[in-house]
């Protein structure tokens, strides 16, 4: 029986990455549909993936990277500590902690941070939304 519930909890992991990888990418999230259409699946079955609700074949997970622009082992890049943070974004996390920031100051950091790179926020600095 233990062996079910680990490869369960593979496929939930699995999910849980597309989906961290679909919606945190450099620059504008993929949404679901355009995911899916990249790499050659439904809708209904990416959002099922997701959820760990489905296993998927080795040539749709590699679709997937391939749609994602991340290579294969990336889609299996959890392990038992979820709070591991790649080391490029190490500094800017810690910053965030020393200064105990909250979430409406990390939204503020991230619209200063899309200003200076190029991108339009959805709202101004400062303005309650």
């Amino acid at each position: 029986m233990a062996p079910r519930k680990l490869a369960g909890d593979v496929v939930k992991d699995v999910g849980r990455r597309i989906r961290l990888l679909r919606t945190s990418r450099p620059g504008p999230p993929l949404t679901q549909a355009e995911l899916a259409g990249r790499a050659e699946v439904s809708v209904s079955f990416l959002s099922m993936l997701e959820r760990g609700e489905r296993s998927p074949q080795l040539p749709t997970l590699a679709r997937l990277a391939e749609a994602l622009e991340v290579p294969l082992a990336e889609l299996f890049g959890f392990d038992a500590d979820p709070s591991r943070i790649e080391n490029l974004y190490r500094p800017l996390v810690d910053y965030c902690r020393r200064r105990a920031l909250t979430r409406r100051d990390v939204e503020r950091l991230v619209a200063l941070a899309k200003i200076v790179f190029g991108e339009t926020p959805s709202r101004r600095l400062g303005q309650n939304g």
